[in-house]
């Protein structure tokens, strides 16, 4: 195997300021023996005299948002391009074929959310639908926003779906999302949005009457007990519901401490209570503290906070 010409070369500049030295010849300096050693190179890589040309120097320009590719109802989605100007956030405020309505097997419907925009973004068609989980029920896995709607405004936004063809309850979740690729979804805690129906055999004219049962009320109780170093809270929640369902909630409260996924089974419609414990250090912060009860299924609703009692004088 030959040596690499490269490997030649190298060699051979090598031997050079020996060669000179040995012969007395002048001096190079450094800078003029590099520029010999990189003329030397170049010409044996480039015997043909072909230009080097330099690398282009990186820019950190950014890219224009009108050469962005636009978001189709195929699933291709909008790089993402943080503006950074302003906040996305929604709020659902009504909706059509509410959880459990009855549809019959392979019926085409459209399920409709009215959506507040409750952010500082204004939303226009590069804004989306998009499917999160659940039953897609021959829907679109992307849906570009149909109107604009302004900071403070609410929008409907439809999704045309059709019913399995299989008796059952079936659910599919929706999340909306930013042009700069930012899923979230509606309320405090940003859940996703639902489609739950049942498919079943009743009559049209009945199905459109049905019920749908769900949570109609929730109040509280606040007891505060003292003791020597700490204020206990005893929150009683009293959930009243229109009929017989599954309520799943969570115990929100302003000091961030959570208690997800609480539920409670009605039989009939009724009231049945919730109890959450929260204790303070006589030494905690006095500012104001809240609970409330957030129902996330079967239909996602925040009820009022419960503003709790000062905490108990230091002896």
């Amino acid at each position: 195997m030959s040596v690499p010409r490269i490997y030649k070369i190298l060699t051979f500049l090598t031997a050079i300021p020996l060669l000179v030295s040995a012969c007395g010849a002048p001096q190079l300096d450094e800078s003029a023996m590099s520029t010999a050693v990189a003329l030397t190179v170049e010409a044996q890589l480039f015997p043909e005299g072909e230009p080097v040309s330099p690398s282009p120097a990186p820019t950190n320009s950014p890219i224009p948002l009108a050469s962005l590719p636009a978001a189709t109802a195929t699933g291709t989605s909008v790089p993402q391009v943080s503006s950074g100007n302003c906040t996305a956030s929604a709020s659902l405020v009504g909706e059509t074929y509410p959880d459990g309505t009855i549809v019959q097997p392979g019926e085409t419907f459209t399920k409709v959310w009215q959506v507040l925009n409750s952010g500082t973004c204004t939303w226009d068609s590069s804004w989306q639908l998009i499917y999160h989980s659940g039953d897609l029920m021959d829907g679109l896995t992307v849906y570009n926003f149909p109107q604009p709607a302004q900071p403070g405004q609410t929008v409907d936004v439809p999704v045309i779906l059709k019913a399995p063809a299989e008796h059952g309850a079936y659910t599919g979740e929706w999340m909306l999302k930013s042009p700069w690729g930012q899923s979230f979804g509606v309320g405090q805690y940003s859940v996703p949005m639902s489609v739950s129906i049942v498919v079943g055999s009743s009559t049209p004219e009945n199905r459109r009457t049905e019920t749908v049962f769900g949570v109609t009320a929730v109040t509280y109780e606040v007891e505060r007990t003292c003791a020597p170093a700490n204020t206990f809270y005893t929150i009683t929640a009293n959930l009243t519901t229109n009929g017989p369902v599954d309520v799943t909630f969570t115990w929100a409260q302003s000091d961030g401490n959570n208690k997800r996924n609480n539920r409670l089974s009605f039989t009939e419609a009724s009231t049945k209570s919730s109890v959450r414990e929260w204790s303070q250090h006589k030494d905690s912060s006095p500012n104001q503290r809240w609970a409330q009860v957030i129902v996330t299924s079967p239909t996602y609703q925040e009820f009022t906070q419960v503003v709790l009692p000062d905490l108990c004088p230091s002896e």
